[in-house]
């Protein structure tokens, strides 16, 4: 199949709606109130197949359980555009907090920094292969074909709010190596896979659901610590199928200058600069996979640009996919897509948009497409992954363990006599403790998820207990952990932070903590 012909043959909107991903998280066929779309839909069926769209995103609103998934995701793989070019499906399945399949019925693994805690405790780096392979599995038996996973940011700021425990290392080496292994894993089941966030979100402050982070380190640093992990892989022949932007500012890698909606002049987003994206991404590094925009619904975005200028401004930077870039949930808002693929249209008309960048964005597309069985070819879907995918992600969490400090000699629990408080974000996570601890004889042990007690409640339960175990993956439950929502006002670093609250209110009262 020549796919510079294929891409000939299509239509300027059929390239557009190539180049465009969208999310259909809630759907609403009379409009009245957002509900998960968990069924297939004709409506938003018609929708995808009439503006060509090249792929879907999928969320835990989306993921309840195996039959209802696999009902769902067969009705998506089996749609294919006039040109038979079938969707990128695909989700965040990167371990630990940020895994949208549903917990327990599939191993979510401990998440990247466990791991590396694992392998750095003692264990074989093959456990990063085996893992990736075991995700992958499990991934494809739902017919989903693409994860943007792993997260490659060096996380050298520990306060870093939207990142943290979700990169494997604050050391570049580490994070080369294990995105590179997970990642091998992912693709030798035939997994799509995809390095995230570039140029690199790992010293960041802002979590850009919420705001726009800025980056301000020199351009040495760039390319010595946070662009090294895709340096790495390019350098190996080990590069990922996709690469997914930041939404940040990084003056040392461009300071040029962009207008926003307001008319107000700002430091270009990572996302929108063709300098980041085009020149040093594939001029410097020698990229030649596809990209693909971080979520442009987020506020580092949304905030500063109309749908319409934040698409022209990605695509225009050279970048080959937008991911959400208009939010559809109901059937009076069909008419936003397109609408936004005429804007598109028209700016490659105007010239504002290259036509020739198009037609290069739209060939690695179909060429990543044909790699991966997405053109007319039937799908193959495998099996999931065996029980001992269980066995493997207790054996990470096992090895994950790592005592950094040990006030009090509070570790181990020895008296089963105490009153023990257990606080975790997710309620299976601090119900699990306290099974074990039950099972192991302990007599007094309270467990509670977080997001179901407000503040007074939790310290009231620290007043009746003699040792408070708060149990917490990251530094504060950030939007990306909530699937991608954001219910609250942008972070203080580790400042107003409930955990650090509690912590201090457990020691005022003079409780093991």
């Amino acid at each position: 199949m020549n796919i510079k012909q294929k891409v000939k043959n299509m239509t300027l909107e059929e390239k557009i709606g190539q180049k465009i991903m969208l999310d259909f998280r809630y759907w609403e066929p009379t409009g009245s109130s957002n509900q998960d779309m968990t069924a297939p839909d004709e409506t938003s069926g018609k929708l995808i197949m009439d503006n060509h769209v090249g792929g879907v995103i999928l969320f835990a609103n989306n993921l309840k359980d195996q039959q209802q998934i696999k009902t769902l995701t067969a009705w998506y793989a089996a749609m294919k555009t006039r040109a038979d070019i079938r969707l990128f499906i695909g989700t965040d399945n990167e371990g630990g907090n940020v895994f949208r399949l549903p917990r327990g019925d599939y191993a979510s693994f401990p998440g990247n920094m466990a791991l590396s805690a694992a392998i750095g405790g003692g264990a074989d780096d093959q456990l990063a292969v085996e893992q990736g392979k075991l995700m992958a599995q499990d991934m494809l038996s739902l017919h989903i074909n693409t994860n943007f996973a792993p997260v490659v940011d060096v996380n050298t700021n520990p306060f870093n709010p939207v990142i943290n425990v979700r990169a494997f290392s604050d050391d570049e080496n580490t994070v080369s190596l294990l995105a590179e292994k997970v990642t091998a894993g992912m693709r030798q089941q035939g997994l799509i896979t995809t390095y995230k966030h570039f140029p690199g979100h790992g010293s960041t402050s802002t979590d850009s659901h919420t705001g726009l982070p800025r980056v301000d380190r020199s351009w040495e640093d760039a390319f010595a610590i946070d662009i090294a992990p895709y340096k790495h892989a390019i350098d190996n022949q080990a590069a990922p199928d996709m690469v997914m932007t930041a939404h940040i500012q990084y003056p040392a890698l461009d300071n040029s200058q962009i207008i926003t909606r307001n008319g107000e002049k700002m430091t270009v987003p990572a996302t929108m600069s063709r300098e980041i994206q085009t020149n040093i991404l594939r001029g410097e590094l020698g990229y030649a996979g596809v990209t693909i925009s971080d979520a442009l619904d987020m506020g580092a975005i949304a905030d500063h640009f109309s749908q319409e200028g934040a698409v022209e401004n990605v695509f225009a930077a050279g970048v080959d996919i937008a991911l959400m870039p208009v939010s559809i949930s109901s059937p009076s808002q069909a008419s936003l897509l397109p609408d936004l693929i005429r804007y598109i249209v028209d700016m490659v008309k105007k010239d504002r948009i290259s036509e020739a960048d198009i037609d290069a964005s739209v060939e690695r597309i179909l060429n990543l497409k044909k790699r991966y069985n997405l053109l007319s070819e039937d799908e193959t879907v495998t099996a999931g992954a065996s029980p001992s995918e269980h066995e493997l992600e207790k054996c990470i969490a096992d090895r994950s363990i790592t005592v950094v400090i040990n006030r009090q000699s509070a570790l181990p629990l020895k008296d089963k006599t105490l009153r023990y408080f257990i606080l975790t974000p997710w309620g299976e996570q601090a119900s699990g403790i306290a099974t074990v601890m039950t099972q192991e004889g302990y007599q007094n042990v309270v467990a509670a998820k977080e997001t179901e007690l407000n503040d007074a409640q939790v310290r009231g339960y620290i007043d009746g207990c003699d040792v408070f175990l708060l149990g917490t993956l990251s530094t504060r439950f950030t939007p990306v952990e909530q699937d991608g929502v954001v219910t609250g006002g942008t972070e203080d670093n580790n400042n107003n932070n409930p955990y650090t609250g509690w912590l201090k209110y457990a020691a005022g009262l003079g409780k093991k903590r």
